[in-house]
């Protein structure tokens, strides 16, 4: 079979060879393409291995990342003469290795430009501040200024050809550092080094190193350049010498200190921290032992239950001399469990030995002592209005007594005159709750008393001052506590009470005028007092029942309220009243039915107490042996009998149900919140 021939072109070749070197350069194409590809997927470290030819050699063409590639384009129909591989000569080392530009990083380019800016700014600074001085001297301040402050790395501007760049700004540029040049930056910031490190000694008083480089000049036209191009005068030469006579002083000075204290090196700011913190820390320790072995505090106790102290009677007696007021004779038989309080025979009279002239006792005080020695007037609000007319005689003549005396202290002659009539009635018999507290209110406002007033305007105050605590807390607030109990009577109750309280008593005959009701009175030994309250109701109309306090479980089914009176309300909410309210009171909540207390809020008293042993009072005991047979009348010669006439209990604050007050119907829990109220007021007194 016969081929037939192609006609030859130009350059002898035939169109099937054509084709077939067309062909051929399609598919050098798509594999340059897809090298290209794949070499786009290369880290930089394959890239710069790629990138190795000889040098002098002919680099490998390669199309840039960012060019597109192009699409396929028909060859011309030329003759294409092809490169040969084999005409590049083998690397035989690595010097002969070119290799390209790597670019920087981002960061790294940042950071440059960061530290250029950085240095143009110091060279203007620099230049600021060293106006026209040396260039070497400019230097040398730099050097200093770093050496003191930081030692960042030395700035030092080398003196090179014009058109040489320097390490870091061939790096900044991304061009290739001179290695000569490196060297060079490299012994000038060595310099530099040494030049700061010489100037620091310099400064601490050493010897310069003997290989330092000149890098200063000490010539008088540095000098004068370095005190702002001014030579100094004789005087400040004169001060600069006396300057550094004092430091060598100092410095001598505090040498031989360091060297007597034994060569100690001086501390520093962390060691001086831990010395104080140290001795904080013994002095707190020292305190914290200090207070633990400290011995309580003592509590301030009455003088009226330290009878069984030597010390506090020896105390007492003083006091009853320096008034002149007579002590009253001892119980010659007095029971040992209340040995603390005091207990007086009956037979002597009290104002046996009182002087007729110049005693400093008012007549009005002693009637109200002698009406107390008997037990008349035992009811708590009778005693108290008793007490404060007594002591508005009491200053109404001590105001009367000191109008020719134009300098003397109005509250000082109060107060000497009161004290001596209140020990007195001390004496006679222990004061109530109430009649403290009356004391401590009057006292107060006595204070507030201009001394300058006329003579009546001044009586008529202190009278005022007296009259208006009565109306305040013995008249209105007795109304307005009849008022609120009115409001828990209904008719038909039954109330329970017990002695005599002429609060109970006024809110009993105020309910009836407008209610029916029962009321059962139940009444103890010694005084009987409750026989009294019993007259007083039936007089006023109401139903009334007389029981003895045995007698109580009895009537109790039938009873609906209990209303009691009392001599004061404790802190703690314990009530303080005559003995057997304890027990009517434990009867009746026992029972579940409500213990209403009825008092007024100034016989509330700070004093906490939860027995009846501690605080108390004693009377005669002979009224414990006045019996219907007589069988004790010689109780005294019997040695084995004692007798104990307790004048007061005490209710503990879970038998109470409510305290009805002139504020409100409180519980026993809200007494402290009244006694702070009332502090904060100034009634009660210190």
């Amino acid at each position: 079979m016969l081929k037939k021939k192609g006609k030859p072109t130009r350059g002898g070749l035939t169109g099937t060879e054509q084709a077939a070197i067309a062909a051929r350069q399609a598919g050098l194409l798509d594999a340059y393409t897809e090298n290209l590809n794949t070499t786009n997927n290369l880290s930089e470290s394959d890239k710069f291995k790629e990138g190795y030819v000889k040098k002098g050699g002919k680099k490998k063409e390669r199309k840039s990342e960012s060019e597109d590639v192009k699409p396929k384009e028909e060859p011309p129909k030329e003759e294409v003469e092809l490169e040969s591989w084999d005409d590049e000569e083998p690397v035989e080392s690595w010097e002969d290795i070119e290799a390209p530009v790597m670019p920087l990083p981002t960061k790294v380019k940042q950071e440059q430009r960061k530290q250029e800016k950085q240095r143009k700014k110091a060279e203007e600074r620099r230049s600021k501040d060293n106006g026209d001085q040396d260039p070497v001297e400019a230097v040398a301040s730099d050097l200093e200024k770093t050496s003191l402050h930081e030692s960042p790395k030395p700035n030092v501007a080398l003196d090179l050809p014009s058109g040489v760049r320097t390490g870091t700004e061939a790096e900044n540029e991304g061009g290739q550092a001179d290695p000569s040049v490196v060297q060079a930056e490299r012994e000038a910031k060595k310099a530099a080094k040494a030049a700061a490190k010489a100037n620091s000694k310099l400064k601490k008083g050493g010897a310069p190193p003997e290989n330092l480089p000149n890098t200063t000049n000490s010539t008088p036209a540095s000098t004068a350049a370095k005190s702002g191009g001014k030579e100094k005068t004789k005087e400040q030469l004169q001060k600069d010498a006396e300057k550094e006579k004092r430091k060598a002083e100092f410095e001598a000075k505090r040498a031989a200190e360091q060297a007597a204290a034994g060569g100690e090196q001086e501390k520093t700011k962390a060691d001086l921290k831990a010395e104080r913190r140290a001795k904080q820390e013994a002095q707190r320790a020292a305190k914290t032992q200090a207070q633990d072995t400290k011995k309580p505090q003592k509590v301030r106790i009455p003088d009226e239950i330290q009878a069984d102290q030597a010390k506090a009677e020896k105390k007492l007696a003083k006091t009853l001399a320096s008034q002149n007021i007579p002590q009253r004779t001892k119980a010659s038989r007095s029971v040992p469990l209340f040995s603390h309080l005091h207990q007086y025979e009956k037979d002597n009279s009290i104002t046996k030995d009182l002087p007729v002239v110049g005693s400093s006792i008012h007549p009005s005080v002693i009637q109200l002592g002698l009406q107390l020695c008997e037990g008349k007037g035992s009811e708590g609000e009778t005693r108290c209005l008793e007490l404060l007319r007594a002591l508005e005689d009491v200053l109404v003549d001590c105001v009367n007594d000191i109008k020719d005396k134009d300098n003397s202290d109005l509250f000082k002659e109060f107060d000497s005159a009161l004290k001596p009539n209140l020990t007195f009635l001390k004496q006679c018999r222990p004061l109530s709750v109430s009649m403290s507290n009356a004391v401590r209110t009057i006292k107060s406002k006595l204070k507030t008393l201009d001394r300058s007033l006329p003579l009546d305007d001044l009586v008529a105050e202190t009278r005022s001052t007296i009259d208006d605590f009565v109306e305040e807390n013995l008249n209105l607030a007795a109304r307005q506590i009849s008022n609120t109990a009115n409001t828990k009577i209904q008719n038909g109750d039954v109330i329970l009470t017990y002695s005599c309280s002429l609060l109970v008593e006024r809110l009993l005959v105020d309910a009836a005028a407008t209610k029916s009701f029962k009321v059962v009175v139940t009444d103890g030994r010694v005084h009987f007092r409750g026989s009294e309250m019993a007259e007083r109701l039936v007089a006023a109309g109401i139903d009334t029942t007389y029981i003895l306090l045995s007698a109580v479980g009895q009537v109790l089914p039938a009873v609906t309220k209990v209303f009691l009176g009392c001599e004061g309300v404790m802190a703690n909410g314990c009530v303080f009243a005559e003995v057997g309210t304890s027990q009517v009171a434990l009867l009746g909540s026992s029972a579940g039915i409500p213990v209403l207390v009825c008092c007024q809020t100034f016989k509330f008293t700070e004093r906490v107490q939860t027995d009846s042993f501690v605080y108390n009072e004693l009377r005669d005991p002979d009224q414990v042996a006045n019996t219907p047979n007589k069988s004790l009348d010689n109780w005294r010669d019997m040695s084995c009998i004692h007798l104990l006439n307790l004048v007061y209990d005490v209710t503990p604050a879970s038998m109470v149900s409510a305290v009805i007050t002139e504020l409100s119907v409180i519980p026993t829990t809200s007494v402290p919140v009244i006694l702070r109220l009332k502090n904060l007021d100034g009634h009660l007194g210190s």
